[in-house]
């Protein structure tokens, strides 16, 4: 299931909401639902449940009352929404009567797998199940609250379950009912699922995506133009109201925003190193493809494989998601703004332009252990063999970010180990942006050999052989053998373009991207240099 931004990221005005939860589970779900559609969520913070639950009421019932609860002893007057689950055993109820019902999880902390399955075979193996989750939205200006409802057959697993939990999505786990059901159409426990996997088949996913439709229809109509409507009465707020927005506004402009630029080969990690900051208050994630589908609509354009991308990206612009997305930044009311997943120079050149602290980071990872997780989560199944995988890269760097993903980057992190360690270095480059008392970026020190040759080959201003770049390049002070530039040109004909005539030397020439890609070189040097002084 890919992320689907739709008009979020283009409304000056979105409704602020909060999710009433004391599961922490839940709460990373709901946060990593809405950021995939393009919206912040906030969350009530207590130290104890923020509501009663009363299982002998029917779902709406108890949501109702839930709300009232959290406004009368919170004084709550913020849009807000809780969430109730629900399990029916067919089985095990009587009627319209679901069993275990709303009381699914003290049933579950008291059931074993071993005396429920019994059980079950007792009365005939019937194995069906279904799974609820239920949401009520509150809005202040509303009388009433708004339901949502996402359900999942299935039928409870016929032996324990033996995998292992999810470290970065908690809720995926055999630890809880998710590890004995096995969701209608699949062949898997829904907790042994990968998470883009299990949207498919999550019913708390279900009742999310329903919330945040409507969230969208809302948000529509707060942006829609003052032509569209009539003010019946004078819209100004309360004193304590206006005093209370000019407080957080104070707030916001004490807290610097931040920009990460994340880049990456397929399966390094750049969407676990996203998942893992959204977990964070003041985050905002931009996925460049989900912003390049959403401009490919709005041209009535389909982009389906990454020759439709770059055929799009080439006709459009190649800076052209990257335009938005810095508009997107520059509305946005996070302290962190995380980029992923772009892939020309071009994009990256121009955020550096419009954001000059924005910091470049090279997720890195060798490519047996990418591929490995590309087979494990299955996501692309036309991609099975590892010189497949290989091609594909291939076709990525074509792009040209990941051509020279070490040259451009202000930060490398490796992920070749476990999550935890991976976790730990993402929490170390986080405090470099954050603690001045931790240290920046190292200068590089020296140019590149890229660097140097083709700086050369810009001075020279023409096609020339790969003796007069080195020679050029020496009277630049910065010398390169003949034999390197021809192989550092080699390797990235995005750049530097071959040109090879009869009874002539191979040549090479500066082409528009690699003058793009120097004005970045550029832009990324005088950063660290900047971060060395301060």
């Amino acid at each position: 299931m890919r992320p689907q931004y739709g008009n979020a990221l283009r409304f000056d005005r979105v409704l602020t909401v909060y999710f009433y939860t004391s599961n922490a589970d839940k709460l990373l779900q709901a946060k990593l639902m809405f950021m995939r559609h393009g919206y912040a969520l906030r969350h009530y913070t207590g130290r104890r449940e923020p509501y009663d639950e009363d299982y002998s009421l029917e779902t709406r019932q108890l949501l109702d009352r839930a709300i009232e609860q959290v406004n009368a002893e919170f004084g709550v007057r913020s849009i807000f929404f809780v969430e109730d689950t629900s399990l029916r055993i067919e089985a095990l109820s009587e009627g319209a009567a679901d069993y275990p019902g709303l009381a699914v999880k003290e049933w579950f902390s008291s059931a074993s797998f071993e005396a429920l399955d019994r059980e079950l075979r007792g009365k005939g193996n019937n194995r069906r199940v279904v799974v609820k989750s239920d949401i009520a939205l509150y809005l202040p200006a509303l009388s009433r609250k708004i339901f949502f409802h996402g359900e999942t057959e299935g039928a409870i697993a016929t032996s324990p379950p033996e995998f292992s939990p999810s470290a970065q999505y908690p809720w995926l786990t055999p630890d809880t009912f998710n590890g004995w059901f096995i969701p209608q159409g699949a062949t898997k426990r829904l907790g042994e699922m990968e998470f883009e996997e299990s949207l498919s088949f999550d019913f708390r996913a279900k009742s999310l995506s329903a919330l945040v439709s409507r969230l969208e229809e809302l948000n529509s109509a707060l942006n829609i133009a003052p032509n569209f409507y009539v003010v019946r009465r004078p819209a100004s707020p309360p004193v304590a109201e206006q005093q209370l927005l000019f407080k957080e506004l104070l707030m916001l402009e004490d807290k610097p925003s931040q920009v990460l630029v994340v880049i990456g080969n397929k399966c390094a990690g750049k969407t676990t190193l996203s998942d893992y900051l959204i977990a964070r208050d003041d985050v905002m994630v931009f996925e460049a493809s989900s912003v390049l589908r959403s401009l490919a609509s709005e041209a009535d354009e389909q982009v389906e494989t990454a020759d439709d991308a770059y055929r799009f990206l080439c006709a459009h612009g190649l800076d052209c998601v990257a335009h938005t997305i810095a508009k997107y930044i520059e509305r946005s009311p996070a302290i962190l703004n995380v980029v992923t997943g772009l892939r020309t120079v071009e994009e990256v050149s121009l955020l550096v332009e419009r954001f000059p602290r924005a910091r470049i980071v090279f997720v890195d990872a060798d490519v047996r252990t990418r591929f490995e997780r590309h087979v494990r989560r299955a996501r692309d199944k036309d991609v099975k063999a590892f010189v497949d995988f290989e091609k594909q890269d291939e076709q990525q760097a074509r792009f040209g970010v990941l051509r020279v993903p070490t040259e451009i980057a202000t930060d490398v992190v490796r992920n070749d180990g476990t999550l935890e360690l991976y976790k730990e270095r993402i929490d170390s480059l986080i405090a470099t942006m954050t603690d001045k008392d931790e240290a920046p970026p190292q200068s590089r020190g020296h140019k590149s050999e890229l660097h140097r040759t083709l700086n050369a080959l810009r001075a020279i201003g023409s096609a020339a052989t790969c003796a007069a770049i080195s020679e050029k390049a020496a009277e630049l002070g910065t010398p390169v053998r003949k034999y390197n530039t021809n192989r550092a040109l080699k390797a990235v004909p995005e750049f530097a373009e071959r040109v090879k005539r009869s009874e002539q030397l191979l040549s090479y020439k500066l082409t528009a991207r690699g003058e793009a890609l120097l004005q970045l070189l550029e832009k990324v040097d005088h950063f660290q240099s900047d971060e060395d002084r301060t």
